[in-house]
C-alpha cells in the first residue's frame, strides 16, 4: 500500500509493505553501520542489483563543506548519486526500515529526489524467459537546484558553494560534465570500504569500480583509481572525529 509521508513541500509517496519501507543504497548507505546511525531498526539488510540508473559522481553537497573535507581548490566536492539511464545497472544494497525512521532519513538525503527504482537480487534468473525488476525500493535520485530552492533549503547550499574558486558554478546539481568536479575524497574512501568489507560479494565489490563514473559519464572508478597515486591518496583520506561512524566505511 501506499502512504503519504510529508515532511516536504510535495509529498514523497512510499511504498510501504508489511510495515517497513524498502531502501535502496549504492554509496555510503552500502555500509550498514552507517545506515545505522541514521535508521537503527533498519533490517534485512542485502546485496541487490538497481536496474536503469547510472551511478555518478556528479553533484556538491554541502555536509562536505560544512565538515571540511571538500577540497575546493580542485573541486574534489561531489557525492554520488543515481540517475536515471535506461536499461543500466548497478550492484548495491536494499534494507527496511520502519515509517517512523522514514523522516530521519529523509533529512539525512537532503538534496535528492528519493523515488522508488525497480531492483532485483544478486541471484535473479536472466534470460528473455525472466523478467527484470520485479521488486520496487526507494532510491536517491538525481535532484534539481529548483527543487532545492523550492524547498527552501537553498541558503544552506550557497553558503557551501560560495567557498568555491570564482570561476566554479554555484550549483548543486548542474555541473557539466566537462567541470572537472571529482569525487570528495574521503567520502570515496568510505564507500571503497564499505564495498570491499569481508561479506561483500565480489559481483557487488568489482561493480563499484567498474559501474561507478565521474561527472563526465565516461570515466568509470576503477580508471580513475588506477591514476598514479590516487588510490593511496584516497585511502589516506581519514574523517574527522564527528563522522567517524557515519563514513568510516
Amino acid at each position: 500500500r501506499y502512504v503519504h509521508i510529508d515532511s516536504r513541500p510535495a509529498p514523497t509517496m512510499v511504498t510501504v509493505r508489511d510495515g517497513t519501507i524498502t531502501m535502496l543504497g549504492f554509496g555510503s548507505l552500502m555500509s550498514e553501520r552507517s545506515v545505522r546511525t541514521t535508521t537503527p531498526s533498519m533490517s534485512n539488510f542485502r546485496y541487490v542489483r538497481i536496474l536503469n540508473h547510472r551511478r555518478v559522481f556528479a553533484h556538491a553537497t554541502p555536509l562536505f563543506f560544512e565538515a571540511g573535507i571538500a577540497k575546493v581548490d580542485t573541486l574534489e566536492i561531489s557525492s554520488l548519486s543515481a540517475e536515471p539511464c535506461a536499461g543500466a545497472s548497478f550492484c548495491g544494497v536494499a534494507f527496511d526500515i520502519p515509517p517512523d525512521e522514514w523522516h530521519a532519513l529523509e533529512k539525512r538525503e537532503d538534496e535528492y529526489v528519493l523515488a522508488e527504482s525497480l531492483y532485483e537480487p544478486l541471484d535473479a534468473p536472466k534470460g528473455n524467459n525472466n523478467p527484470r525488476g520485479t521488486l520496487v525500493g526507494m532510491l536517491c535520485t538525481r535532484g534539481s537546484d529548483t527543487k532545492l530552492k523550492e524547498r527552501g533549503v537553498w541558503p544552506r547550499y550557497m553558503a557551501a558553494l560560495e567557498t568555491l574558486p570564482a570561476t566554479a558554478p554555484r550549483t548543486c546539481w548542474d555541473w557539466a560534465p566537462s567541470s572537472g568536479i571529482l569525487p570528495c575524497p574521503t567520502y570515496l574512501r568510505h564507500c571503497l570500504l564499505a564495498s570491499r568489507r569481508s561479506d561483500v560479494p565480489d559481483e557487488v565489490r568489482e561493480s563499484f569500480l567498474d559501474d561507478t563514473y565521474l561527472c563526465d559519464r565516461a570515466t568509470t572508478l576503477r580508471a580513475y583509481l588506477a591514476r598514479p597515486g590516487f588510490r593511496d591518496y584516497v585511502e589516506s583520506s581519514l574523517p574527522p572525529k564527528e563522522l567517524e561512524h557515519r563514513y568510516g566505511g
